[in-house]
């Protein structure tokens, strides 16, 4: 059972390995890129893959092209992730970065590679990413002259050798190349006894295994000899490198940087003119490796060029046969869209001549309406009523009842309370809020209701439509309190809340029922206030009162 448990824990990072394997065992990058493309294409989506291309985009020194396959593989591994693949795609990415001088960029996916590989304990993402980290800091240290940063730098590589000495790896590529790193920040400091100490470690650990490290530390070891008066020792340390370099493949920046070690070396030791002569040979070397980038750039412009021709070529023809068809269909296109635009944009003009007649006809039967009840009010004040003060005064001088008299007393009264609420002079002259005042005074209080009013209207009118439907709306709701409600408290609340205008009136009475709500009063009051696009809202229940919100905007 234990085994089982093994096996099936183990068994992806076996098949993952033997993935790696089976690309990795292809020495020349440009052989193993000619067989990843046709698995690519099979399958686009395989993170795995993408991380494979990236890795031997980096070997050819295409740095920009490594990261943009790193990018994808690490897109894809955002939805999928296996943490595996994703900590050395982080790396891959920031060592790309790091070669093409984008420190900031090299450090920001280091540190999140090496995040990621602490909780994982992953000992290659770990010494890889801490090394590296610590290779930004040695850099900045140097450059600027700062000694926080090789402290920076030491704590870095200090991660690096605990996870190496706790693996036992000393002799691995990772340890040797932690400990050159090391041994130059020792350097750097001007430690120079501690830093020999490792430079001799290292160039005994890498000799014959790893070349990298192993150049390393035999140039940076020739300069601290140098640099210390040591120039025998330092001319035999760089004549090592040298010899192995001659006798070796190895790339042209590492032999030029070799050459240029060994030209400062002679130089400190008074030996002026090999050292110029080496610096001559170091910047011919660069001249030959910048002539053969430009003449294989050259070459592959050209082919690419006569490719473009033929495909030119054949788009052309291609484009000749489509273009009667691109152009009918382009016509046929813009015709169609003009035909929509036309459409849509009468049916603008139509919905807003609509709305435009709309307005016109509500105002018209809001300014009649009004007209007709300020005809009956006059009427009432200057004709009736006045009838009514002259029969009243016969009376008197008859000595009729006096019974009589006061009812005609109280009809003129009521008379003179309708005109005036038909004829709202308050309302024209001081505003809805004196207005409605008005209204509870003339109304509410002669039948024994108590009322407040609170309202926050700002000093400005509103349009004379929004006051006098507002006003009409709130004579109403107090007819009905009186007439329904069987209220004695009544609170009124005007406010201007954004850009719409608040009406609420509560009272304590009886409440409504459902049928009341339903009924042709209610009905008619919500129509009259829709007629300004606003709307009319109750609610009520039995023995809990009314509260009715009218919402107006403005």
């Amino acid at each position: 059972m234990l085994r089982l448990l093994l096996i099936s824990v183990l068994f992806p990072a076996i098949i993952f390995a033997q993935s790696y394997q089976r690309y990795d065992t292809i020495a020349d990058p440009d052989a193993a890129l000619q067989q990843l493309f046709p698995a690519l294409r099979n399958d686009a989506s395989n993170a795995e893959l993408l991380y494979l291309v990236a890795k031997r985009k980096m070997q050819k020194e295409e740095y920009d092209s490594s990261i943009q396959y790193a990018n994808k593989c690490i897109g894809l591994l955002t939805r999928a992730k296996n943490n595996s693949i994703y900590i050395r795609v982080l790396y891959l990415k920031g060592r790309a970065q790091y070669l093409m001088d984008d420190k900031s960029k090299a450090d920001e996916n280091w540190r999140q590679s090496l995040q990621l590989a602490l909780a994982e304990k992953d000992f290659e993402g770990i010494t890889s990413a801490s090394t590296g980290l610590g290779a930004i800091y040695l850099d900045q240290g140097y450059n600027k002259h700062n000694e926080a940063n090789f402290h920076v730098a030491d704590s870095f590589f200090a991660i690096a050798q605990h996870e190496i000495l706790s693996r036992d790896s000393l002799m691995s590529f990772a340890g040797v190349r932690n400990m050159r790193l090391m041994a130059t920040s020792l350097h750097f400091q001007k430690k120079y006894d501690s830093a020999n100490h490792y430079y001799r470690k290292v160039i005994e650990l890498a000799r014959g295994k790893y070349p990298s490290p192993y150049l390393g530390a035999l140039s940076f070891y020739a300069k601290s000899l140098s640099e210390t008066g040591d120039h025998a020792a330092a001319i035999a340390a760089i004549k090592e490198a040298v010899v192995y370099t001659t006798n070796n493949s190895v790339n042209s920046k590492d032999r030029t940087h070799i050459m240029h070690v060994y030209a400062e070396v002679l130089s400190e030791s008074g030996n002026y003119k090999n050292a110029y002569a080496l610096i001559d040979s170091a910047y011919k070397l660069l001249a030959a490796d910048y002539e053969k980038v430009n003449a294989q750039a050259y070459s592959e412009s050209e082919s690419k060029f006569k490719n473009q021709i033929l495909q030119y070529q054949v788009q052309l023809e291609r484009q000749k046969k489509n273009k009667l068809y691109y152009l009918t269909g382009g016509i046929l296109l813009l015709a169609a869209l003009t035909f929509l635009w036309l459409q849509n944009r009468n049916s603008k003009r139509i919905a807003r001549e609509k709305a435009r007649q709309k307005q016109i006809s509500i105002d018209a039967f809001i300014e009649g309406e009004e007209k007709e009840k300020v005809r009956i009010g006059r009427e009432l004040h200057d004709g009736i009523a006045q009838e009514i003060v002259a029969i009243k005064l016969a009376m008197l001088q008859q000595k009729a009842d006096p019974k009589l008299i006061d009812e005609l007393t109280q009809i003129s009264l009521d008379i003179r309370n309708i005109s005036h609420e038909l004829m709202p002079q308050t309302l024209k002259e001081y505003g809805l809020k004196m207005a409605v005042e008005d209204i509870c005074q003339k109304i509410l209080a002669p039948s024994g209701i108590q009322f407040e009013v609170h309202s926050s209207l700002p000093e400005e009118r509103m349009s004379d439509k929004i006051e006098i439907t507002l006003y009409r709306v709130f004579q109403e709701l107090v007819h009905n309190i009186i007439k329904h409600s069987q209220a004695t408290e009544v609170l009124v609340q005007l406010r201007r809340l954004n850009n719409h205008i608040l009406l609420v009136v509560e009272d304590n009475g009886k409440g409504m029922t459902t049928e009341k709500r339903n009924g042709i009063g209610i009905s008619n009051l919500k129509s009259r206030v829709q007629l300004v696009d606003g709307n009319l809202q109750y609610d009520s229940s039995e023995n809990e009162g009314t509260t009715a919100i009218v919402r107006v905007p403005v």
